[in-house]
């Protein structure tokens, strides 16, 4: 396999040796666009719905597909999940589908697990996560990749999970473990340059989105293994604040188009279901109410 450039793992292996029943939809006011996300039944499958709730729509895929992401374009979804020919949730690879369910295709494939693709703001490249599933490891040996929408050019990154482009596509920002975190927050430069540390808590944090105007990051931190709340901060690190205040777990999805709001996942007596509210934290109200799980909301 190639490897990333050499200062870069020397840096990032440096800091880690240091060591309601479900709300009945309401409107979701002004903010419009299309909501892409997955949902577990009748198998894990990809969905759209409107901001408001309304017009929930199945992909019509018949293998177990998540985590989907719109190209810049809108003519391409990028997924992950096992591909054709396969038993259900025994591989995940890489795949992209048109909006009506035609053209699937793998992009990125192997006997690892490859997760989480992003398109970049130009469509040009699309980022993923590859981690080795074996007896052993575990996420926090993923590396990110980043290939072209063939799936071609496809080469190492950085060793980190949750990487997400800034809107201008010059940045991208991502989860790394250190000696202190499962997950401390980093930015780079999307040629593999500028390393930053945003932010470093005891405490695991995965980025979900940048604002449409570049200027906030969303986040969800997670201070043990049954609870997460959703925060914001400035893209510099700064101003940390907490949107959520879950009972169990709330997991941050992403900014509407105008900024004005937020689409995050709540599992809130019993199920998680999709929820919006403003962009500051105010108006929380489920938009799912169906007796699946909802999951990895994506706001376009």
């Amino acid at each position: 396999m190639k490897r990333a450039g050499p200062a870069l793992v020397c840096l990032l292996a440096t800091l880690a040796a240091g060591a309601s029943s479900a709300a009945t939809p309401r409107a979701g006011g002004r903010a419009g666009g299309l909501i892409l996300f997955w949902s577990d039944s009748p198998i894990p499958s990809l969905w759209s719905i409107r901001p408001d709730g309304s017009h929930r729509h199945r992909v019509g895929l018949r293998q177990n597909c998540k985590r989907p992401s719109l190209s810049p374009d809108r003519r391409w979804i990028v997924f992950d999940g096992t591909p054709p020919g396969k038993p259900p949730l025994t591989d995940f690879d890489i795949q992209v589908v048109r909006r009506d369910g035609t053209g699937r295709r793998v992009l990125a494939g192997s006997d690892d697990r490859e997760l989480d693709a992003r398109w970049s703001p130009d469509g040009t490249r699309i980022s993923f996560q590859r981690w080795r599933w074996a007896e052993g490891q575990d996420w926090r040996d993923s590396w990110i990749w980043t290939m072209r929408p063939d799936g071609g050019d496809a080469k190492p990154f950085v060793h980190a999970n949750s990487a997400r482009w800034s809107p201008d596509g010059r940045r991208l920002v991502f989860s790394a473990p250190t000696a202190q975190s499962d997950g401390d927050l980093f930015v780079i430069d999307a040629g593999g340059t500028g390393l930053r540390r945003l932010l470093a808590t005891p405490r695991l944090e995965q980025p979900n989105a940048w604002s449409p105007d570049g200027r906030k990051i969303l986040f969800t931190r997670f201070p043990n293994d049954t609870e997460s709340d959703v925060f914001v901060m400035d893209a510099s690190g700064a101003n940390v604040r907490r949107l959520t205040r879950a009972v169990r777990q709330d997991v941050g999805g992403t900014w509407s188009p105008d900024g004005s709001r937020i689409v995050f996942t709540s599992e809130r007596l019993g199920r998680t279901h999709l929820f919006v509210m403003r962009a500051n934290g105010t108006r929380q109200h489920a938009i799912t109410a169906r007796g699946a799980n909802d999951f990895d909301p994506s706001w376009y």
